[in-house]
């Protein structure tokens, strides 16, 4: 029985080569990666937010990663296999640990959009949506750099480290100017409200450092700032899945049995 074992084994691996062989050659392969991508941008978003993280939802991230992996072109595979190492183990982590790794993932999964979306816009030589996709990409990824000196110093806050009360200060009035700046790229007003909840938060928190000159950690606990700092990144995640919803739209995924392997999550377009 071992023989047949390993002969079905065989068989199968040649079968998923063949298939993912034929997958690249279609000439709407770029359209099934990008849904495949935004599948992976909705689940992430679900992800990001937990502080306890859901074992179902982070399987199926888990899976959606392994099979874009597989899927994707040789030059890509580094950076799935560097956000696998990033999402792996991830429920056994600490508080901070968690929250930093989730971190570094999105900014994977921010570069693989990047990689994904402007070979796609060329190719149907739209550069309108090329230079809007352009401006809110680099919104987002100055966002991105804000969150990530913000988490910073609210980890040194955490630790005591000397000035670290007024670099906070500075970083929470960066991230709100980056925010802001997002804002104002017609995102659709739900997200607009989403950001100036956010903003109000982190000018409540400054202006009552100020008010009462105590250090910002006897203020607000680090648990609370990395909670806000993963609500940036959900809104991050969802400029992008919505702008690859209006792109999709205009180029629905063939359906078919041999391509299809992972689907959106159909959900409707939240930012309007």
């Amino acid at each position: 029985m071992g023989w047949l074992v390993m002969v079905g084994a065989l068989a199968l691996g040649v079968a998923v080569v063949v298939a993912v062989g034929l997958y690249r050659q279609r000439p709407d392969w770029q359209l099934h990666h990008l849904h495949e991508l935004r599948a992976l941008l909705q689940h992430s978003c679900d992800l990001v937010t937990q502080t306890r993280i859901n074992p179902s939802d982070y399987q199926q991230l888990m899976s959606q990663t392994r099979q874009l992996h597989h899927l994707a072109p040789q030059a890509q595979k580094p950076m799935y296999r560097l956000l696998f190492h990033h999402l792996h183990a991830l429920p056994q982590y600490d508080e901070v640990t968690q929250a930093r790794m989730k971190n570094r993932a999105l900014q994977h999964i921010i570069y693989l959009v990047d990689e994904a979306v402007p070979p796609v816009l060329i190719a149907h030589d739209d550069e309108v949506s090329l230079s809007h996709y352009q401006q809110v990409w680099y919104a987002v990824l100055e966002l991105l750099q804000a969150r990530q000196r913000f988490s910073y110093a609210s980890i040194q806050l955490h630790k005591a480290t000397p000035n670290a009360s007024q670099s906070l200060r500075l970083q929470q009035q960066l991230l709100a100017k980056r925010l802001c700046q997002l804002q104002r790229l017609n995102i659709g007003e739900m997200l607009s409200s989403e950001i100036a909840h956010l903003v109000a938060q982190l000018d409540t928190t400054a202006e009552r450092s100020l008010a009462t000159e105590k250090p910002l950690a006897d203020e607000t606990p680090l648990a609370s700032r990395l909670a806000l700092s993963q609500q940036v990144n959900a809104v991050m995640l969802t400029v992008l899945d919505n702008f690859l919803a209006d792109l999709l739209a205009r180029f629905p995924a063939p359906q078919d049995d041999i391509f299809n392997t992972l689907s959106p999550l159909n959900e409707p377009r939240n930012s309007a």
